[in-house]
């Protein structure tokens, strides 16, 4: 046999601990930004299995709207604790758009939509798969 199938694995997820004060602080960010999308880059670090965000920066030149918020990465200082960004969605839906994943950054994405709560907060991989939260 040429093509032999592969073996399954079990492939431990990555899990995103966020703590309750970067959780709050992204909650009225995402608010104070509504009815347009707000951004954010996340600081932390990565051991293994486990990302952890020990912090929220605000990108320089970031531009929001109803339906979008960017910014240019060539603007941002070289810094080794950015981890990925979380963004608001106005919309009930915290799924990732096309454009959302052609534009990933870093290790993870989160986005939290209206009415931002805890529970509209969901983390995303590169390819769009869904990944765990805990907030401690």
């Amino acid at each position: 046999m040429l093509f032999r199938k592969k073996k399954e694995t079990n492939e431990v997820r990555r899990r995103i601990i966020l703590t309750k004060q970067i959780t709050d602080s992204v909650i009225t960010y995402a608010k104070s930004c509504h009815p347009n999308e707000g951004i954010l880059i996340l600081q932390g670090k990565k051991e293994k299995n486990l990302i952890k965000v020990t912090g929220l920066i605000i990108p320089p030149f970031s531009t929001h709207g109803p339906y979008y918020s960017g910014f240019p990465v060539y603007q941002l200082p070289f810094d080794l604790s950015y981890i990925g960004t979380i963004h608001s969605h106005p919309s009930r839906s915290n799924n990732p758009s096309l454009e959302d994943l052609n534009h990933f950054f870093g290790l993870v994405s989160l986005i939290i939509c209206y009415p931002y709560d805890v529970e509209d907060i969901a983390a995303f991989d590169r390819n769009g798969n869904k990944m765990d939260i805990e907030i401690g």
